[in-house]
């Protein structure tokens, strides 16, 4: 990958000009109102100036990353960190495993990177596959590679915390085995993005409580801990309660819940919305000038890489939602909580009471049987590899220890109305050892 030349003063150029224009633009004044404040802004935060958004730090930041996307040696650097992670070579990750290649330091300066070369094909590309396979089996198995890469992007996102931050359709490869299997690799290192684990526990929990209860308010209250919203903000009651009427706008435009329904057994059965992120991003877009929102790069370049893989997927299958993918495995962080987040551990407790505190076990099935979606294991084998990890033990004690007070206490009286077909079919579905 050679570096043609000029193009850096091109984009110091660049660089000059927007700066202009953002200082210039920063600069108007706010247009004089004789009706009052009708923006819906409390007096204290209303601005002085015509666009409240800081587009002077917006624009260097932005170009920021592209004189960093200029210097090869990082690229190389980020690569081989990347790789470090997870590549199917050496890679740590117990949850990625993909062709990475290798890079010759030796050979790489600032304006030249060399690289691995890989045998692959986009995962958009239906025409070049094998003689002996139809457009049906080559679209599916694609399909399965973009759903590899969206598992590949959560884990990176929610468990390691470094993230490749540019997963379009060039930058992925299906890459064939010897033995005809088909794996992913990935291309571009220019862009690698580094999330906090405050961020990724934030980002957990605000998942499982949007798709799980459609709880806007304590999505809202979640803003700050995914450092988006100043803490000023969330502490003025106003401001907080308009935050979530606009969230309940943004969501209604971006998420469409499907009909809800039951399980056979009368269960009900969470509805997974399906994600509109092109709407999504617009509306909190429209957000940033009026609550000072802060998008940093790493939350820009998260959502970027989860919209340009949901958009390869639904250009093989429109019906593809990503949140069938995101939830359940939304959920198994939550249940395993293995950063023993304290924000995690609260979200995990309302989520499986009742609004008197109690609780509530048709909740708490819920939650067992959306989290196995994620693999297609069973309800027991997602209690037991929350059971194996020392947060998950410790709720479990919590839920037997508190069921087991109120049964003792008396001031649970089913057994006094429950008839004894109702007993043994309880006492069959083992729902004590499940908790």
């Amino acid at each position: 990958k050679v570096q043609r030349p000029g193009v850096r003063l091109l984009v110091e150029r660049d660089t000059e000009l927007l700066l202009t224009i953002a200082t210039f633009l920063e600069s108007i004044p706010a247009l004089p109102s004789s009706q009052g404040d009708n923006t819906g802004l409390s007096q204290t935060n209303k601005s002085t100036r015509l666009i409240n958004t800081e587009l002077v730090s917006a624009t260097q930041e932005f170009m920021s990353r592209i004189f960093e996307e200029l210097d090869y040696r990082n690229e190389a650097s980020n690569c081989i960190t990347f790789a470090n992670l997870y590549s199917e070579r050496n890679g740590t990750s117990k949850d990625v495993s993909v062709v990475v290649p290798q890079v010759y330091l030796p050979w790489c300066t600032e304006n030249i990177l060399v690289m691995e070369w890989i045998d692959g094909t986009k995962l958009t590309d239906i025409q070049s596959t094998g003689t002996n396979q139809s457009k049906e089996d080559a679209v599916k198995e694609n399909l399965a590679m973009v759903k590899v890469a969206i598992d590949s992007t959560l884990s990176q996102l929610l468990v390691e915390g470094v993230l490749h931050a540019d997963p379009h359709a060039g930058n992925l490869l299906k890459i064939s085995r010897d033995d005809g299997t088909v794996t992913l690799g990935y291309l571009d290192f220019g862009l690698l993005s580094t999330i906090p684990g405050q961020v990724r526990d934030a980002l957990v929990c605000s998942v499982a409580l949007q798709v799980f209860e459609q709880d806007v308010d304590a999505v809202s209250s979640l803003f700050g801990e995914l450092r988006l919203i100043p803490q000023h903000i969330l502490n003025d009651e106003g401001e907080r309660a308009a935050l979530a009427e606009a969230l309940h706008i943004t969501f209604e435009n971006s998420l469409l819940y499907p009909v809800p329904t039951t399980s056979a057994s009368g269960e009900e059965i969470t509805a997974i919305p399906d994600l509109k992120f092109d709407k999504l991003l617009d509306s909190l877009s429209r957000l940033v000038p009026r609550f000072q929102f802060d998008l940093p790069p790493y939350f820009i370049n998260n959502a970027r890489a989860l919209s340009t893989l949901e958009g390869i997927a639904k250009s093989l299958d429109p019906s593809f939602n990503v949140l069938t993918i995101m939830y359940p495995y939304a959920l198994n962080r939550l249940l395993q909580n293995p950063s023993q987040s304290p924000v995690v551990e609260r979200t995990l407790q309302s989520l499986i009471r009742s609004t008197d505190g109690r609780i509530d076990q048709q909740k708490i099935r819920r939650l067992l049987r959306d989290s196995a979606l994620i693999s297609g294991l069973s309800k027991r084998r997602v209690v037991w590899d929350v059971i194996k990890t020392k947060p998950g033990r410790r709720l479990t004690r919590g839920i037997l220890g508190e069921e087991l007070k109120m049964y003792l206490t008396g001031s649970r009286k089913r057994n006094n109305t429950q008839t004894d077909g109702q007993r043994r079919k309880r006492k069959n579905k083992w729902y004590y050892l499940e908790l």
